[in-house]
C-alpha cells in the first residue's frame, strides 16, 4: 500500500508521512523553545557590538583631540625654539659687538696712556 518508485528509488508512503509529522512537531518545538532563546542571544549579541562601537567612536574621537592638541604643543614649542634661537643670535650678535667696542676703547685708552708716558718722560 502506497509503496512507489521515485527515479527508481522505492518510497514508502507511510514513512514519508512520518517523517513529515516528525519534522513538523520539532520544527514546532524549536520555535517554541530555542528560538526565543536564540533570538534574545542574538539581542543581546547586537547591543554588544552596538555598545562597542560606540566606545570605539568615542576612543577615537578622544584620540583625535589629544592628537590636535599634541600638534598644537609641538608647533607652539617650535615657534618657542624659533624665536629663541632669533633672540640668542642678536644677544651674541650684541655680545660681540660690545666686546668689539670694549677692545677698541681699551686700545684707545693704551695709546693715550702710553702716549701721556711718552710725553711725561720727555719733558
Amino acid at each position: 500500500m502506497g509503496d512507489f518508485e521515485i527515479f527508481g528509488i522505492p518510497i514508502s508512503l507511510g514513512t514519508m508521512i512520518y517523517q513529515a509529522l516528525i519534522f513538523t512537531i520539532l520544527v514546532f518545538l524549536i520555535k517554541k523553545l530555542a528560538m526565543k532563546k536564540l533570538l534574545g542571544i542574538l539581542e543581546n549579541r547586537k547591543t554588544y557590538i552596538g555598545q562597542q562601537l560606540t566606545i570605539a567612536e568615542q576612543c577615537r574621537s578622544e584620540a583625535e583631540l589629544k592628537l590636535a592638541v599634541q600638534e598644537s604643543l609641538l608647533s607652539e614649542a617650535r615657534q618657542i625654539k624659533y624665536r629663541s634661537e632669533i633672540e640668542a643670535r642678536e644677544i651674541l650678535e650684541k655680545a660681540v659687538e660690545e666686546a668689539k667696542e670694549i677692545i677698541h676703547s681699551a686700545r684707545d685708552e693704551a695709546r693715550r696712556i702710553r702716549s701721556n708716558q711718552n710725553q711725561n718722560k720727555g719733558a
